[in-house]
Order: C-alpha cells, then sequence, then structure tokens
C-alpha cells in the first residue's frame, strides 16, 4: 500500500502488555503445568494469531507482551480461550483465574521498559537473586539473540519476601 509521502503506513501489528493471575488456592498451578500454559498459547495462536514479545511465567500469575494485528478486537477472545483450554486440560474447574488485565503499549521506550520489568519480575518476588536464574522467561532467548547483555540484572532488588531458592 502505497501512501502519498505525507501519511504514514499504518503498524503491521500493536503491541499489548497482558498480565493474568491466579486464585490464591492455586497459586503454583502455572509452574506446576508450564508446558500446558505453552501448549495453550500455541493452539490460541492458530486461531487468533498473535506474536509473544516477552514473557514470565511464575507459581500464581504471567507477564507477557503479545504483538497483536493491528485492528485487532479480539484481546478478550484469545484470553478465554487461552485460560480455558489451560483450566480444561490439567482438570481445574473454570474460576481457576482471579484476574486479567491487559494494555497497549504506546511507544518503543514503554515497550523496552515492560520488557525489563517482565524479566525483572522473578527478583521482584524473591524466587531467585538474577533474572537468568529465573527458567520460565523469555530472557534466555533475548540473551541468546543479542538484545539483552550476558550478564543483565534489570537493576532490581526484591520487594516481596527474601524467599530465593536458585
Amino acid at each position: 500500500m502505497e501512501t502519498n509521502g505525507s501519511d504514514p503506513l499504518p503498524p503491521a501489528h500493536t503491541q499489548h502488555f497482558f498480565t493474568a493471575a491466579l486464585e490464591d488456592e492455586c497459586a503454583s498451578a502455572l509452574t506446576e503445568h508450564v508446558d500446558t500454559l505453552r501448549l495453550a498459547f500455541r493452539a490460541v495462536s492458530d486461531r487468533y494469531p498473535f506474536t509473544l514479545t516477552a514473557g514470565v511465567i511464575l507459581p500464581d500469575h504471567l507477564h507477557c507482551i503479545l504483538a497483536l494485528p493491528a485492528g485487532d478486537t479480539a484481546r478478550g477472545a484469545r484470553w478465554r480461550l487461552i485460560q480455558g483450554l489451560f483450566e480444561r486440560v490439567i482438570g481445574q474447574r473454570p474460576g481457576l483465574w482471579r484476574s486479567f488485565e491487559q494494555e497497549p503499549l504506546s511507544d518503543e521506550q514503554e515497550l523496552q521498559k515492560r520488557i525489563d520489568y517482565i524479566h525483572s519480575d522473578p527478583v521482584r518476588h524473591g524466587l531467585v537473586r538474577s533474572p537468568k536464574k529465573w527458567p520460565y522467561s523469555s530472557l534466555h532467548a533475548y540473551v541468546y539473540h543479542g538484545l539483552r547483555p550476558v550478564y543483565w540484572s534489570g537493576d532490581v532488588a526484591p520487594r516481596y519476601g527474601e524467599r530465593f531458592t536458585a
């Protein structure tokens, strides 16, 4: 699609920050069933396309940034399907999820800030001393592809307790 030179082309996709949290009694289901969660994401992406820009899976919640097609109107349907598939496969009753939030990201600076927030979240929750130690994070891919330095730390100190396991 050509423009007259003054109108920018519309973006091919938009970035959205998502958070989904579990009910307290299911506080470790995400990491206990991480492979199932990954399969649910893959299955849903076939029906409602998206690209995972960044993500972290913690025991009781997850954060991710998804690149969605421009003009996408299926954000709610996409997440209901991910959550429903996950519940069904692990044999959990509906109502496993406590909350879900999504927010469009406005520019590259905000995107980079949220990526760093995602990658440092396991440290903030006292799960590890270094973001690199958490196995369920896209930080490993970012380091591998040279998008973050090998010794990236996120400059974050734990805030939610000192319960380091790694």
